[in-house]
């Protein structure tokens, strides 16, 4: 919601659908992730790297989904809101998740 609301005071209304639209993207890779990697049953450690793989393949995945919708559409989902609101909702829950994972 802040992301969004900083893209409408530098981008204006043009600039919120596509940080609103990524910071969903953002927010949905990150549950998915979450709940693939508590399937798994095996703690976020060293020792298991697979559970780590599957949230950077989602993450990533994310990253390929922005560059596919600014290449095709890149009057509704301008480059640097769209950036904008990806990084800064997928950023903070990353830093949640591993605060909370401890």
């Amino acid at each position: 919601m802040a992301v969004s609301g900083a893209a409408l005071a530098i981008w204006g209304v043009h600039g919120v659908i596509g940080a609103a639209t990524f910071a969903a993207v953002a927010t949905g890779l990150q549950l998915l992730a979450a709940q693939l990697m508590a399937r798994t049953g095996k703690p976020a450690a060293l020792d298991h790297l697979t559970v780590y793989v599957i949230g950077v393949f989602l993450r990533l995945l994310g990253v390929v989904l922005f560059g596919v919708a600014v290449a095709l559409d890149r009057a509704i989902f301008a480059p640097w809101p769209s950036a904008l609101g990806y990084l800064g909702t997928i950023l903070p829950l990353l830093y949640l998740e591993t605060k909370l994972g401890r």
